[in-house]
């Protein structure tokens, strides 16, 4: 879990470099808003497999019931900050950027994730 986490937490501040870096190409809030999209897509990630390990080891319902939770609670945190924004609109956000922000780092780690997940199984059988 630790390894994970390190990596989720280095490929986001890779990221967020990235996008910094780019500030020159994009305005101030939309440099805000997609650091803002990969931090609340790093926190689901790092949610999401806590849950999966948490049910490593108890069985198929309590993996299965990992796995529902686990989506329910991306959607639930990432459909919450999209509305705020969505509602609220603050100024030092724009609502675009976080959302191909978040979209993008959703899918990085979620590969992720399921490398993780396979590596543990391949390590559980040896």
């Amino acid at each position: 879990m630790r390894r994970y986490i390190l990596a989720v937490a280095l490929i986001a501040a890779a990221g967020s470099a990235g996008i910094a870096a780019s500030g020159g190409r994009l305005e101030g809030p939309s440099v805000r808003g997609a650091i803002l999209g990969t931090i609340v897509a790093a926190l689901g990630a790092v949610f999401g497999m806590a849950l999966l390990a948490r049910s490593n080891g108890r069985g198929t319902r309590e993996f299965v019931g990992a796995v529902v939770f686990g989506m329910l609670g991306r959607l639930i945190l990432f459909g919450g900050v999209l509305i705020s924004l969505g509602l609220l609109r603050p100024a030092g956000f724009r609502m675009t950027a976080a959302a191909a922000s978040l979209l993008g780092f959703f899918f990085v780690f979620q590969a992720l994730e399921v490398r993780f997940v396979m590596k543990g199984l391949k390590d559980a059988r040896s």
